[in-house]
């Protein structure tokens, strides 16, 4: 195979094995044999497997290749129970590298130059555990290299990993590409597919769908590319009130009803926080399935909603183009409009600056809420938290009051060209335009200055020995503005920050290069990096969330807190976190990182950041990795573990406590941001804001969508396999379009039923309006529960030999919604349906204490199910005396994520039943109402009951003879 490179002795060494064949060719050294290591591996169950440390993330086992002279077309499976990482394995067992320094280590196997060894791993399904442990029949590939590797090593090195693992037929193997090799898979993904790789990813193995943040939307689903997105927005193709379908969720989203994403997010990037402070829906859609009936409906309209419940996840997408009429759709559009706003106006300070230490929240209103907050910092953690200045709404007031040349002031300028605007704008273009001209009006240095005052002043804070700024060092100036951080509005992502140089001023010359960075041609001084964020607060989607929120501009202005700057080159770490008091003095953390200076919050480039959730019960500290990084090895982790982890979640508490002291609050939920840096190696925090939180009293009006659903009998654990089957039926289920209350809810909500049942041996139907079936009545319950009713329907069937009474339940119906619940509601969001019947005449059945009989049977009824990928294959086989016997082929559903305790498998749907030696010839049962399951608790027992003479076209001849 030769070394890995394209070059001419490779060719030729690649010829001559082709020609001769591997046997003829003699390499020069073996690895020493060890229970470490094996030449092949098996799917699924390899022992050599790392231990999982989360249920839901891949097994994986690491391989090594070796170049020339060894046989390069051998790959050395690494036992990672033993070995978690290449280096550690390799070191010690493989030849080429005994001995060799980590650093000798990555220079010898990480880059095409002088390349000894190719690293790569084999990905395995997570182990799902009972009662189907490896539901997916296939596995993935990594290749692990800083280099690209070609598409020819691709497939060279793919199949060489593929012959080494041994699967049944059927299993698929994919290419998984590491973060490096990504750029070059998807450049070629079409040659790599004619070579029978296939590209993907371990997000295919994924539970389900991701909720970034919860909420409904009702909109027009429009499709754009992530990177054409902000041009949509201007040119008025996409609008505030259309639902975004997108490819790749940007770092800044301008509003939008919802937005589904097809490629995976971070639930703390700025697009996700500002989202939760709106209620706006955003989602991923990691199911294909999902992911294809989102293509299905882009162009019309839907109700979007994402949840998340305690077990799982709810995502759905609801077409309602030509449901609802444009009357209903304002009034449900009405639930959406935003709450007001309250803020702290912009007040008179006196001075121009003050030192953030002592800074309260409360004093958002002079130094905004970046730099109000950065006070909680200072005095919980000082020594992980910079010092820092802030800069008062002075500032920005008195340069707003500069004359310009056209006779009225930078304010009055802004006023004229914005006042006419009001939400949403008319022409989103046109305004685009507006704001763009203003932003110029602050960075051009011809159009507006700083009074010789004001930077005198600038300058001397930046001087004061207080503060230690170092003017050769770059100095960061954050927005601070009172619309952000705030106790009902975070703002995040809305307004930039940039960093000045201090020495470009000082220098007596308007001369590049820059002083702190040579890297820069031109000076970058402060007052340009002032300037900058001072035109930031006339960023489209700023001025877009005042005016939908209706807030004055002159209530309103940007302030700005002032530290050294943390250059990308030495960060080690950055990352933002959650945390929440549950109760006490326990905490929850969610900590979301990224190796250096990787974005976290705005991921753009295929990186998957490090997700850990940490549990503070006193001075007991309890780490959970719950998504690992993709740019770092297998098994790693970007902080060090558990160390940084442990004393991170110290700090963070030590803040979270403060705030609540400061505050008087009990239970905020808080955002962070933290980096580590290479100089000290220390953990800092920059930044702590509260997350709003919505009001958890029902307030809300609920509206039912007709939506027809096809509902059959449930056949799980409840009620008796007599009456599954006696009650064997379907249903398809229309309701009306109507708000949900007690006077709605007095007549049925149901515009039409239709019944298909059994009458002895024949499949009848009934449909109609169930108010308009025989012996119809309706009843409503409203003492139910404080926010929830039950109906009921009933009818007669008369027309039976043993007339049934009918009583349909229609329970647990929500008639107001907490603001933070899904108020757009389908009959499937419902609880089961239960039908109740009463006989004129006892029916045999069974109980605990054997055969019996009653008047009175009640079944569940259920979404019908239909075929999907996971369902579980179930085979029974019954002896019974005489050589009779009975073969039950049927489903269970897939295993359901999440916590399963208690969990009983219901028939999803027969294959099959074969009962030999009543009859010469066995009678096959294909049908729904010929066969019927009843499973115990657990699915521990099992009881089926048989009616052959329910099966269409079966030979009379054998109905006979039974």
């Amino acid at each position: 195979m030769g070394i890995r490179s394209e070059t001419a002795g490779s060719f030729v060494l690649r010829l001559f094995l082709l020609v001769f064949g591997p046997a003829a060719l003699s390499h020069a050294g073996e690895i020493p044999a060890s229970p470490y290591w094996k030449e092949r591996i098996v799917f699924p169950g390899e022992p050599f497997c790392a231990p999982m440390t989360v249920s839901s993330e891949p097994r994986w086992v690491k391989f090594i290749i070796l170049t020339e002279p060894y046989d390069p077309n051998i790959a050395y499976f690494q036992d990672c129970r033993e070995y978690a990482f290449h280096y550690d394995f390799a070191a010690d067992l493989v030849t080429p590298f005994v001995g060799m320094t980590p650093q000798q280590f990555d220079r010898a196997t990480l880059y095409e130059s002088g390349q000894q060894g190719i690293l790569g791993a084999v990905l395995m399904p997570p182990d799902t555990g009972w009662p189907e442990p490896f539901p997916y029949q296939e596995y993935g590939i990594q290749l692990v290299r800083r280099d690209p590797y070609t598409k020819e090593q691709v497939a060279e090195l793919f199949n060489i990993v593929k012959s080494s693992i041994e699967a049944e037929p059927g299993v698929q193997a994919f290419y998984f590409p590491t973060y490096e090799q990504i750029g070059t898979a998807e450049a070629n993904k079409d040659w790599l597919e004619s070579q029978g790789i296939t590209i993907s990813s371990a997000a295919r193995w994924a539970p389900g769908n991701v909720v970034y943040s919860s909420g409904w939307a009702l909109g027009r689903l429009k499709y754009f590319e992530g990177n054409n997105i902000d041009q949509a927005y201007r040119t008025g193709q996409l609008e505030p009130n259309d639902i975004l379908l997108t490819d790749g969720v940007p770092a800044e989203v301008p509003f939008v009803a919802g937005i589904i994403s097809l490629s995976p997010s971070t639930p703390n990037s700025h697009v996700a926080i500002l989202a939760r402070g709106y209620g706006v829906p955003f989602v991923y859609l990691a199911l294909g399935e999902d992911a294809g009936r989102a293509w299905e409906f882009v162009g019309r309209r839907i109700v979007l909603r994402g949840f998340e419940g305690w077990y799982d996840t709810d995502v759905r997408l609801i077409d309602i183009e030509g449901v609802l009429d444009e009357g209903t759709i304002e009034e449900i559009l009405e639930l959406k409009a935003p709450a007001e706003l309250e803020i702290s106006p912009v007040a008179h300070y006196g001075a121009y600056s003050a030192s953030t230490d002592g800074l309260l929240p409360s004093d958002i209103k002079y130094f905004g809420g970046k730099a109000a907050n950065f006070g909680i910092l200072r005095t919980a953690i000082p020594d992980n938290c910079p010092v820092a200045a802030a800069f008062s709404f002075e500032l920005w007031n008195e340069f707003l009051d500069q004359t310009l040349a056209v006779g009225r002031t930078l304010r009055e300028e802004i006023n004229v060209r914005l006042s006419a605007y009001s939400y949403p704008p008319y022409n989103m273009g046109a305004l685009s335009a507006e704001l763009l001209y203003i932003r110029n009006l602050f960075t051009a240095t011809y159009l507006t200055a700083f009074t010789q005052q004001q930077q005198d002043a600038i300058i001397g804070v930046l001087q004061d020995p207080q503060y230690s700024f170092d003017p050769s060092r770059m100095i960061r100036f954050r927005s601070s503005t009172n619309v952000e951080d705030s106790n009902c509005f975070t703002g995040a992502g809305l307004y930039e920050s940039y960093s000045g140089c201090l020495a470009d001023d000082l220098d007596g010359d308007s001369r590049g290069p820059c002083i702190c960075d040579a890297n820069h041609s031109n000076e970058r001084g402060v007052f340009r990096a002032i300037r900058k964020v001072f035109a930031s607060f006339y960023n489209d989607n700023a001025f877009l969330e005042r005016l939908r929120y209706g807030i004055k501009e002159s209530d309103v202005g940007m302030a700005l807190l002032v530290h050294h700057s943390y250059p990308d080159e030495i960060e080690l770490a950055n990352g933002v976190a959650t945390a929440k008091r549950w109760y006490g003095d326990n905490w929850e953390l969610k900590l979301v990182t990224q190796l250096g200076a990787v974005s976290v919050a705005n991921p753009q480039d295929g990186s998957i950041p490090e997700e850990v959730t940490v549990h503070c019960y006193g001075s007991s500290i309890y780490l959970t990795l719950d998504q690992p990084s993709n740019l770092v090895q297998l098994g790693a982790t970007v902080l060090d573990w558990d160390e940084d982890y442990k004393e991170l979640a110290g700090l963070l508490v030590a803040a979270a406590r403060q705030f609540i002291s400061v505050t008087g609050k009990s239970d905020p939920i808080l955002d962070f941001e933290y980096k580590k840096e290479a100089l000290e190696k220390k953990l800092s925090i920059k930044q702590i804001r509260e997350i709003p939180q919505p009001d958890t009293t029902p307030s809300v009006p609920t509206f039912l969508i007709s939506k027809p659903v096809e509902y059959c009998t449930f056949q799980g654990e409840y009620g008796t396999v007599f009456a599954n089957h006696r009650l064997k039926s379907r249903w398809l289920f229309e309701t009306k379009n109507l708000w949900l209350s007690k006077e709605r809810l007095a007549e049925s909500l149901y515009s039409n039923l239709r019944l298909e049942y059994l009458d002895r041996e024949r499949i009848r139907t009934v449909s109609g309006s169930p108010e308009l079936w025989p012996f119809a009545w309706h009843d409503l319950e409203d003492g139910y529960t404080t926010y929830q009713v039950r109906t009921f329907d009933g009818w007669l069937m008369h027309h039976l030999p043993n007339r049934r009474s009918c009583r349909l339940h229609t329970d647990y119906i929500p008639i107001q919604a907490t603001p933070a619940e899904n108020p757009m509601l389908i009959l499937e969001d419902f609880y089961q349906p239960l039908l109740q019947v009463v006989y004129d005449y006892n029916v045999p059945t069974w109980d605990y204490t054997g055969p019996t009989d009653t008047n009175f049977e009640s079944v569940f009824l259920c979404s019908c199910p239909e075929p999907e990928q996971g369902d579980l294959l179930q085979q029974r086989n019954i002896k019974l005396d005489r050589g009779i016997s009975i073969d039950i082929s049927f489903y269970w559903p897939p295993t359901p994520a999440g916590p399963i305790a208690g969990y009983t498998a219901p028939l999803v749907r027969w294959v099959e039943t074969v009962i030999t030696g009543y009859t010469t010839e066995p009678i096959v049962l294909y049908g729904w109402y010929s066969q019927t399951y009843k499973p115990e608790h657990h699915n521990f027992a099992e009881q089926f009951l048989f009616e052959p003479r329910l099966e269409p076209n079966l030979a009379p001849e054998l109905l006979e003879e039974l």
